[in-house]
């Protein structure tokens, strides 16, 4: 009887556990689960549109469609290129340049945000 009250203790801490990281690590939600290419595909249709360096990609949902966002830096140009492919058939979605300054204005902005939330919740 103690055994299957600690056994049923165990089980119960473990769905709790698994929901809370559900709740709090969006990241973890299976957006892998629904791309049809990989990550290696999408990296490799984004150098073929914009040959560089990729300085940050990340899988994302945007405007309703699941894509790959890369960002490229371009040998001797200035600023960053946002490639997007999409996830479900690897084509390339978007291609747009972000110059160097607005995009460090825009990092600053999301830094100073996220601070300013950080300061509100203690």
């Amino acid at each position: 009887m103690k055994r299957a009250k600690i056994f049923a203790a165990v089980i119960y801490g473990m769905l709790v556990m698994g929901t809370i990281a559900f709740v709090q690590f969006p990241d973890l939600q299976a957006d892998e689960i629904h791309a049809k290419i990989g990550k290696a595909q999408a990296r490799e249709a984004a150098m073929r549109a914009v040959p560089g360096t990729v300085k940050h990609e990340e899988l994302e949902t945007e405007h309703g469609r699941l894509i790959y966002s890369f960002e490229i830096k371009q040998a001797g140009k200035p600023g960053i290129t946002e490639v997007n492919v999409s996830a479900m058939d690897g084509s390339i979605v978007e291609v747009h340049r972000e110059h160097a300054g607005k995009r460090n204005q825009r990092q600053s902005a999301q830094f100073n945000a996220g601070s300013a939330s950080t300061d509100t919740q203690l």
